[in-house]
């Protein structure tokens, strides 16, 4: 570390004593030189600062880009699953409000109670399926939470 803080330093001098003092002469010929020593008829050239980048560990890269195609994989998952949630939420809300707590509005094709009867069974067992499958996406979206901080 102390050598490659030592190395920029070093770069940043030359670049600072070249930048400094960087000279255009063009001859009687129209030859253009550029040089850091002043001659006749040169002028000085003002350029931009050289930007010094240091290098990556390109094993410390690889272990990044890793870590973060595992995140977007659980970033994915989680979004998938908070879908699920809602549309599971959505249809169970449904379902109970048509149920109004046991005692549904009865169809025109249930002249017959016990037709009515098993249609209310049917829809409870229906609420509690659903409130079953909400619990276990909760629990998986707060999985893949625990797994993606």
């Amino acid at each position: 570390m102390k050598k490659n803080n030592f190395l920029l330093i070093v770069l940043a001098f030359f670049s600072y004593s070249i930048q400094a003092g960087v000279y255009k002469h063009v001859d009687e010929r129209g030859n253009v030189t550029y040089s850091n020593v002043p001659s006749s008829n040169a002028k000085k050239i003002d350029l931009p600062p050289i930007v010094v980048v240091p290098s990556v560990d390109s094993g410390d890269v690889e272990e990044r880009i890793a870590k973060r195609r595992e995140a977007m994989k659980l970033e994915e998952q989680r979004e998938k699953i908070q879908s699920r949630i809602t549309e599971e939420e959505k249809r169970l809300g449904e379902l109970k409000s048509d149920y109004k707590d046991g005692a549904p509005d009865r169809l025109g094709s249930e002249r017959n109670y016990q037709r009515y009867l098993n249609r209310v069974e049917r829809m409870r067992e229906e609420i509690d399926a659903r409130e079953k499958n909400l619990e276990t996406l909760k629990k998986g979206l707060q999985e893949v939470s625990r797994n993606n901080p």
